[in-house]
């Protein structure tokens, strides 16, 4: 019989949890504090630990960091319990070392489907450390570079606790992230999965990430921006729940020139959502034709904010001199692994135009730096004769200073009411 500690100051909130956990048969311990906790853990390990986090003395937070830097308790699963979810308490649990993070008043089944879960798969961890290998030695973690990415998509029926969601089949990967096509059971509602590995050699920085994109697109609720639905995680994944497109990025739509009038009606949608980000402070930073989903209607939508920058945020994950981005679409500034701004998505937005208007990408090359170079120091390609007059706007939305083209996505609607293309 498992062995469950429960930690919560709220006497009612642990007796329920108490009572579900005694019903389905565990052996369960009870304290107020993370103080006394620390006691009880201490006379006799608990195969588990469900803990409040907000509690007088010592909180959830400081219990579960003082667990994870002893050898004797750093292994023990340790389930977070709050009544005020919110982003910057996910990131915390999850950067310290949690196993799961549930939300009060908790669901029974939710709360018995996680036990079973972090029990089952520590009881797993521990017969791994215990086996011996065909060298005689013994079992070792795996390293990041011997960790999937993703799980199998033959595998993806058997994730746990993604219990509104039927998987249906995975649609792209790359990175550390993975892309599923999902049915939500309680809409009945498609929608797409954006998902990472919850195991270790999942570095922190690609987990701050994930986090902070959900946390930008709640910011921004635009119809020229995809919408997203959730945030969550079950035992192996991180996932996002967003809108899904049928039909596709525009890239799919770009197989050679479009028609005038149908390259700025894109590239309006296209700037309208940038517009919205921008006064929220954040830079995209991956803007290209695979990034900007269409509907139904050919609506736009901008989507995977991955990379995206905060500008009101005082924390950064880029290292200077790192180049983020996709090398045909990136800003000079980009290229050079500066600081940008604003200014680098509108000239993203420029390559985009240029290849809208003629079919093909401003520079080409088979190598990514050569690509890279070219952003820095070619000229700005010419357009062809019947599209001439458009010329001095692409030489302004691609300028290779960030100071000489429009600031931002605001600006660059203003140059198309001025052209009267917008």
């Amino acid at each position: 019989m498992a062995k469950i500690l429960v930690i919560d100051d709220d006497d009612a909130a642990l007796k329920l949890v108490t009572l579900h956990l005694s019903r389905a048969g565990y052996a369960v311990q009870e304290a107020v504090d993370g103080i006394r906790a620390l006691g009880a853990i201490a006379a006799s390990p608990p195969d588990l630990i469900i803990s409040d986090v907000r509690m007088p003395g010592l909180d959830g937070y400081g219990l579960l960091s003082a667990l994870r830097t002893q050898p004797a308790t750093e292994a023990i699963p340790m389930i977070l319990l709050t009544a005020h979810a919110d982003h910057e308490g996910f990131r915390r649990s999850m950067k310290l070392g949690a196993d799961d993070y549930l939300t009060k008043p908790v669901d029974r089944q939710e709360l018995l489907d996680a036990v079973a879960a972090r029990l089952a798969r520590a009881r797993a961890g521990a017969a791994a450390r215990a086996r011996p290998s065909e060298t005689g030695g013994y079992a070792t973690l795996a390293t990041a570079s011997q960790l999937p990415q993703t799980a199998p998509e033959e595998d993806a029926s058997k994730f746990t606790r993604l219990t509104d969601y039927t998987l249906v089949r995975k649609l792209a990967e790359g990175g550390m992230s993975a892309i599923y096509l999902a049915d939500q059971k309680s809409t009945a509602k498609r929608v797409v999965l954006k998902m990472i590995p919850l195991q270790r050699g999942v570095g922190q920085d690609v987990i701050n990430r994930f986090v902070q994109e959900h946390a930008m697109l709640e910011r921004l609720r635009h119809p020229n921006i995809v919408e997203i639905y959730a945030q969550g995680f079950n035992d192996d994944h991180l996932y996002i729940a967003m809108e899904y497109f049928e039909l596709g990025s525009l890239a799919e739509l770009l197989t050679g020139a479009l028609p005038e009038s149908l390259c700025f009606d894109y590239a309006g949608q296209i700037a309208r959502g940038l517009e919205a980000a921008h006064r929220a402070g954040i830079v995209h930073r991956d803007l290209k034709p695979d990034n900007i989903m269409v509907r139904k209607d050919k609506t736009l939508a901008l989507t995977d904010f991955g990379i995206a920058k905060d500008l009101n945020s005082a924390t950064s994950m880029t290292v200077r001199g790192e180049v983020l981005g996709t090398p045909s679409y990136v800003a000079p500034e980009q290229a050079l692994g500066q600081p940008v701004g604003p200014a680098a998505d509108v000239y993203s937005l420029g390559v985009m135009l240029f290849q809208m208007l003629t079919g093909k990408k401003p520079y080409q090359a088979n190598d990514p730096q050569n690509i890279l170079y070219q952003h820095v120091h070619s000229p700005i390609p010419k357009l062809p004769e019947d599209l001439a007059h458009l010329q001095d706007l692409m030489n302004y939305i691609m300028a290779k200073q960030p100071h000489q083209r429009p600031s931002d996505a605001s600006a660059v609607l203003a140059c198309f009411r001025a052209l009267g293309v917008e």
